[in-house]
């Protein structure tokens, strides 16, 4: 049977914090457990939802009074990123779930959106309550390229990986990465502005990292890995509008989706990324693909 793991390593050393955070991922383990494995009927799931939402509302609460009781300068924009899962990402995963009577498909999508959220705001926001960060008072400078990758990128994936990842330096569609899966985020602010992520990596290291962070072996790309990926994605972007002064919830998730390559290799012709970074994590390599200001139409199918 699969198992959603807690990692030590997702410990940020506040015993109340980290006893609510075990708590999340057990019972998203539960509705797994129920559900997913042993096939039983959406009563199952629906109480696990309600406790889920209940525990992480309450969570939520608790985790807040804590940052304000040791004067946490990142109060406000950590504040906004509970905002948004409590008013944006489960009520959307409520109605998903009631709307397709709690298809296997969606419940899959609920747990790999809780678990890919939960693991990617415990490392990179909730472990900052403790390092006392203060990116709203110093934001990075843009030309500052290193610090930049070291701090956004490389940083929390380590963390949530457990081993070491080497930036390699700029990345072209001419070097290769075996069994090269592309999977493209696209993502819009209320002024218009628009900004593309694409994932270069190859099948197997995407399966491999989604399982480390995760705690469970995949076979093949599911709704859990899709969604816990896309999740993940969403705090690295929301770590990287505070670091450079902006809101936390600026930039809104508009897709989703995999390329074929021929996708892929057309949008790259069509506008050189900003950033192109080829990375190495132990033997296996993999390319992020960063692109702000994209027209309207150049992510449509």
């Amino acid at each position: 049977m699969q198992q959603i793991q807690w990692r030590d390593r997702f410990s940020i050393g506040v015993e109340v914090i980290d006893q609510a955070h075990r708590q999340l991922f057990s019972i998203v383990q539960k509705i797994m457990d129920l559900y997913v494995e042993r096939h039983e009927d959406k009563f199952a799931c629906i109480q696990g939802l309600k406790y889920f939402k209940a525990y992480a509302l309450k969570h939520f609460a608790e985790e807040e009074a804590y940052m304000q009781k040791i004067g946490y300068v990142g109060y406000s924009a950590h504040k906004k990123i509970h905002d948004r899962m409590r008013y944006e990402i489960l009520p959307e995963l409520e109605r998903l779930l009631y709307g397709s009577d709690f298809s296997t498909e969606m419940v899959q999508r609920f747990i790999g959106v809780c678990t890919g959220w939960l693991t990617g705001h415990i490392i990179i926001e909730d472990r900052a309550i403790i390092g006392g960060r203060t990116d709203d008072l110093a934001p990075m400078r843009l030309d500052d390229e290193l610090s930049i990758i070291q701090t956004i990128i490389i940083s929390p994936l380590q963390e949530m990986l457990g081993y070491p990842i080497q930036y390699v330096g700029k990345f072209s569609i001419k070097d290769i990465i075996l069994n090269e899966e592309y999977y493209e985020l696209t993502y819009s602010t209320k002024e218009g502005n628009r900004l593309r992520v694409i994932l270069v990596v190859g099948q197997q290291t995407l399966l491999r990292a989604a399982g480390l962070i995760l705690g469970i072996d995949f076979y093949e790309k599911n709704e859990i890995v899709c969604f816990a990926i896309q999740e993940i994605a969403q705090n690295l972007i929301q770590r990287a509008a505070v670091s450079f002064g902006r809101q936390p919830d600026e930039f809104h998730l508009e897709k989703g989706r995999f390329l074929e390559r021929e996708k892929f290799i057309e949008l790259f012709k069509e506008r050189l990324p900003q950033y192109s970074l080829l990375f190495q994590a132990e033997k296996e390599a993999f390319a992020l693909c960063i692109d702000q200001d994209i027209k309207s139409g150049s992510s449509a199918s």
